[in-house]
């Protein structure tokens, strides 16, 4: 993943799990794509080997990949495609 001087998120590679955030599974994406489903800037980015999380401008957690642990921490184990935003904090992070 890259994060641009603007906030918008890029990512490629394997894809297996959704874990580019682009709204499908594709095995892998071999050039940057814009993650365009996050309503907000980002601010940080972190990802695991099958999953990814970021912070937006608004303070806002948002998940996506691989979930059989239950490691995007949306109260389910499937896997996600698209970024979805993670409603366990009363308070902003």
């Amino acid at each position: 993943m890259a994060l641009s001087s603007d906030g918008s998120l890029y990512t490629w590679g394997q894809n297996e799990f959704g874990q580019l955030g682009i709204g499908n599974a594709t095995y892998k994406i071999t050039i940057p794509v814009r993650v365009a489903s996050i309503p907000d800037l980002v601010v940080q980015m972190e990802c695991g080997s099958f999953h990814s999380m970021v912070i937006t401008l608004n303070n806002d957690l948002y998940s996506w990949g691989y979930n059989y642990y239950g490691q995007l921490g949306n109260g389910n184990t499937d896997n996600q495609c698209l970024p979805q935003k993670v409603m366990f904090f009363d308070e902003k992070i």
